[in-house]
């Protein structure tokens, strides 16, 4: 997944049974450029989308950019955009956001996605 690639997720049954799940993309589990985790009802955050990166196994500053849009036991697509300056995020919806690239690697191999969710398609362009 490199800068100019867009990646497209679909999926069913998103959070049905759990509070939230999670999708990173980085180059490993202590490398994540892009984490992506909406918040059904947990941590004191209910309906919250948390945007945020992780460098050398210590997560960053977080950004919850509004917008929340996911629904438990409903079938989504996100498309996620890797530009020069950042990511851009198509959310279900149709509403976009941005996250900086605060690793500022040119291309990303890890992708994972935690929690209670089937990916039906991961496309990658």
């Amino acid at each position: 997944f490199k800068r100019g690639n867009s990646t497209s997720k679909e999926g069913a049954d998103f959070c049905q049974h759990k509070r939230n799940c999670s999708l990173n993309i980085g180059l490993n589990d202590q490398t994540i450029a892009f984490h992506l985790n909406p918040l059904f009802d947990v941590w004191g955050d209910k309906d919250t989308i948390v945007l945020n990166s992780v460098e050398n196994g210590k997560w960053k500053e977080e950004v919850k950019p509004g917008g929340f849009c996911f629904f438990k036991g409903q079938n989504f697509k996100i498309i996620i955009k890797y530009k020069s300056k950042g990511f851009s995020i198509t959310l279900p919806n149709g509403s976009k956001i941005t996250f900086p690239n605060r690793i500022s690697a040119n291309k990303y191999s890890y992708f994972r996605f935690d929690g209670d969710v089937s990916i039906s398609s991961v496309e990658i362009r």
